[in-house]
C-alpha cells in the first residue's frame, strides 16, 4: 500500500478528510488510518490483519468488479508492466460510460458540450460516444480528470453523501447545472446497481478520488 500512502501523504488535510468521508473512514484521515481502512474495505475485519498486497492490486480488484476490458487495456502488455494510474483511469472511464449511457441523447450532448468547454482534447466527443471505455481512458489527462470529477459527483449524490463542492476539485458547475437532479439520478443509477456491496462502492470512490489527486499534482 506504499503507493497509496505516498499519494495521500502528499495531499492536503482537507483532501485527506474528503477521501476519508468518501470511503467511510470512521477513525480519522491520517495516511496510516486511510491505508488501514482501504484494507478493511477490501478484506474485512479479519482479513485486513493479513493483507499484504499493493494499492495496484486493490485498483485491479475494483477494475475486475466494474468489468473493464482488460485485453484492450493491456494491449499485449503484462499486468506488471501497467502503471497503476492507467488502471485507475480505466476504472474512471468505465464508471463514466456506465453512467453516461443512462442519459438521454440530449443530456449526453449537453454533458459533452460542457466538458468541451474545459478540455482542448479534439477527440473528446468521439471517445465519449464511441470506442468504449478503454479508448476514453486514453484521452488527455485533463479529459480523464473531467470524467473522474463527474463520476465523483454522480456517485456521492447517489450514495447520499454531503460534501463541500470543493471536493469535486474543479468539476464544471455547468455540468451539474445542465444535467440537473434528474440527470444525476440517471447518471448514478447504473453504477449503484452494479456496485451493490458497500465495500465496492467505497473502494470505487477511493479509486476515483486518488485518480483526481494524481491529476491535481500535475497542474
Amino acid at each position: 500500500m506504499r503507493e497509496f500512502y505516498d499519494i495521500v501523504q502528499a495531499a492536503t488535510d482537507e483532501q485527506r478528510y474528503e477521501l476519508g468521508t468518501l470511503i467511510g473512514s470512521g477513525f480519522g484521515s491520517q495516511p496510516d488510518t486511510l491505508c488501514d481502512h482501504i484494507k478493511y474495505l477490501r478484506t474485512g475485519t479479519i482479513g485486513q490483519l493479513f493483507w499484504q498486497s499493493s494499492w495496484k492490486q486493490v485498483v485491479t480488484d475494483v477494475a475486475d468488479y466494474v468489468g473493464i476490458d482488460w485485453l484492450a487495456l493491456l494491449a499485449e502488455r503484462q499486468w506488471y508492466e501497467l502503471p497503476t494510474q492507467e488502471i485507475e483511469a480505466a476504472v474512471v472511464a468505465k464508471l463514466f460510460h456506465t453512467m453516461f449511457e443512462q442519459l438521454s441523447p440530449e443530456q449526453q450532448q449537453k454533458v459533452i458540450m460542457e466538458m468541451q468547454r474545459e478540455s482542448d482534447d479534439p477527440r473528446l466527443e468521439a471517445l465519449l460516444l464511441g470506442g468504449g471505455a478503454i479508448a476514453a481512458a486514453k484521452m488527455s489527462g485533463f479529459g480523464v480528470y473531467l470524467m473522474a470529477s463527474t463520476v465523483l459527483g454522480g456517485l456521492t449524490n447517489a450514495l447520499g453523501l454531503t460534501l463541500p463542492f470543493a471536493v469535486y476539485m474543479g468539476m464544471s458547475q455547468a455540468i451539474a447545472l445542465v444535467v440537473g437532479p434528474v440527470g444525476w439520478a440517471a447518471l448514478a443509477g447504473g453504477v449503484v446497481w452494479t456496485l451493490n456491496q458497500p465495500n465496492w462502492e467505497r473502494l470505487a470512490l477511493g479509486v476515483v478520488f486518488v485518480s483526481l489527486l494524481r491529476d491535481i499534482s500535475e497542474f
